[in-house]
């Protein structure tokens, strides 16, 4: 019967419709003949004489005359069987080829089927739909197959789209926290600068260019954000710009970050300033992410190195804490990865935006520990180099 699977519906039920039906009729036809002749012996005959010869031997004689009452009846029951079992064959010859055309080509291909929708309904997609023939209902499984991998497809996208949603509402949130502590505290600043009994202007005009610069901030963040779909699609626009105005504005930033912390700053730049080409808003969420990082876990110092050499900038934050995880050490940073056997580990948002920013600048973020404490290392490349 493998030949026969392997043709399509129609072809197969026609072949088994036929060699049932042929199977059927002739099983008819041989009822009809034998019920008939049985029919006409019966009919004809007045009965049988048996009797005992000389020589121990029996013989039977038909007897002629009316046939009794019992081979009446049956010959009526005969008569009626000619009729009767040619159309019992029939039919018995149609429901069996119904019920192995069933078997032999639907019955599997349904239960695969049936399975697949159900496991579809249960939100498992983690499942291949395997053909067990070649005829309409294999094409029929394949496009259900097909379906699964689109679903299976367009839900694992969903998911992708939903995950970078929540990065980017976690980048989006954790970097504006800064400046918005940065302005806080250059108000706090203007304040003190505009005391009549102490009045000090040039307080009040270094609190009042940093309040521009960071709203300035705050708005290419805002517009950048709102035209990204995610984190990778930020797009990087480097101006140029001197290490030395890097390192001043650092200079005026990061103390008010630090500020209330009791523990010591020491913002330095190393080497000559150099004129490079570097996105700012880039570096200035590197060195915010980076410097309140080690504010969080640093004991008592944090310094901040800038220098540039060779076209890149490279920006070093150390601290004498109690160092990174060893899981951020192997894996690197990643969103919202979490360290449970620590309390003091450098985790969160910040570090995988820091190692995203930088290699989208053409760079690199390295973490490492010290003894004691930790270092870390974001290089951007210069696009004039």
């Amino acid at each position: 019967m493998e030949w026969v699977k392997k043709k399509n519906l129609k072809q197969s039920f026609f072949i088994i419709t036929c060699f049932f039906l042929c199977a059927g009729l002739l099983m008819a036809g041989l009822s009809f003949f034998l019920c008939t002749g049985l029919e006409h012996k019966l009919s004809g005959s007045g009965g049988i004489a048996i009797s005992l010869e000389d020589n121990s031997s029996f013989s039977s004689v038909p007897l002629e005359g009316n046939p009794s009452s019992l081979e009446r009846n049956a010959a009526r029951i005969l008569t009626v069987l000619q009729f009767v079992l040619p159309a019992f064959w029939v039919v018995l010859s149609l429901l069996l080829a119904d019920i192995v055309f069933y078997n032999l080509k639907i019955r599997r291909s349904l239960a695969l089927l049936q399975e697949g929708a159900e496991r579809i309904c249960r939100q498992d997609l983690d499942f291949a739909m395997e053909p067990v023939s070649g005829d309409e209902l294999g094409l029929l499984c394949r496009s259900f197959e097909a379906m699964r991998s689109e679903l299976k497809t367009s839900k694992l996208t969903l998911w992708r789209q939903m995950e970078e949603q929540k990065r980017l509402n976690a980048a989006f949130s954790h970097d504006l926290k800064n400046p918005v502590t940065v302005l806080k505290g250059s108000v706090l600043l203007l304040q003190k600068g505009l005391d009549p009994a102490r009045p000090n202007p040039k307080l009040q005009q270094d609190s009042l260019d940093l309040i521009l610069q960071y709203t300035g901030r705050i708005e290419d963040y805002i517009n950048a954000m709102s035209h990204t779909r995610e984190m990778e699609a930020l797009d990087c626009c480097p101006v140029p710009v001197g290490s030395h105005e890097l390192y001043s504005i650092l200079k005026k930033s990061l103390p008010i970050l630090a500020e209330d912390s009791g523990k010591q700053l020491d913002i330095r730049q190393s080497g000559e300033s150099r004129e490079m080409e570097i996105d700012r808003q880039f570096f200035y969420n590197t060195a915010e992410n980076l410097f309140c990082n080690a504010l969080r876990y640093a004991d008592s110092q944090i310094t901040v190195d800038i220098s540039g050499r060779d076209g890149f900038l490279f920006l070093t934050v150390t601290d004498d804490g109690p160092g990174y995880p060893a899981s951020v050490l192997q894996k690197g940073p990643a969103f919202f990865l979490r360290d449970d056997t620590s309390e003091n580990g450098h985790l969160g948002v910040g570090l995988a935006v820091c190692r995203l920013l930088c290699e989208k600048h053409g760079g690199s973020l390295t973490l490492e520990n010290l003894q004691p404490g930790a270092k870390a290392t974001a290089v951007f490349k210069s696009r004039n180099s």
